[in-house]
C-alpha cells in the first residue's frame, strides 16, 4: 500500500478534522468505529485529499466500493494524472 497515500490521509486528518481519533490511526483502522469519522467528515477528508494532495476518488468508485478502513480509502485513491482503477 502506498505510504504516500497513508501520509496524506493522516495529514488531512491532523489539519482539518481534529475531532478524529488520531491515536488509533493505522492502515487497518476503521474510519467510523476507530477514528470516529462520520459521513460528513469522510466527505471533507476526500475533498481535502483531492484539493491539497492531488488525489481523486471517482464518484462511481465511492458508491460501489466498500470504504471501511484507512487501507480501503488509500487503495481507492487515484492520483489525478493516473487512470482510474479498474473495478
Amino acid at each position: 500500500m502506498s505510504t504516500n497515500r497513508h501520509t496524506a490521509i493522516q495529514s488531512v486528518l491532523q489539519q482539518h478534522l481534529p475531532n478524529a481519533r488520531l491515536s488509533a490511526f493505522a492502515g487497518s483502522a476503521r474510519l467510523n468505529a476507530d477514528l470516529a469519522i462520520d459521513s460528513i467528515m469522510l466527505l471533507q477528508l476526500i475533498v481535502h485529499l483531492e484539493l491539497e494532495h492531488g488525489f481523486n476518488l471517482p464518484e462511481e468508485t465511492l458508491l460501489t466500493q466498500e470504504l471501511e478502513t484507512v487501507d480501503d480509502l488509500a487503495r481507492l485513491l487515484v492520483a489525478n494524472d493516473q487512470k482510474e482503477p479498474s473495478l
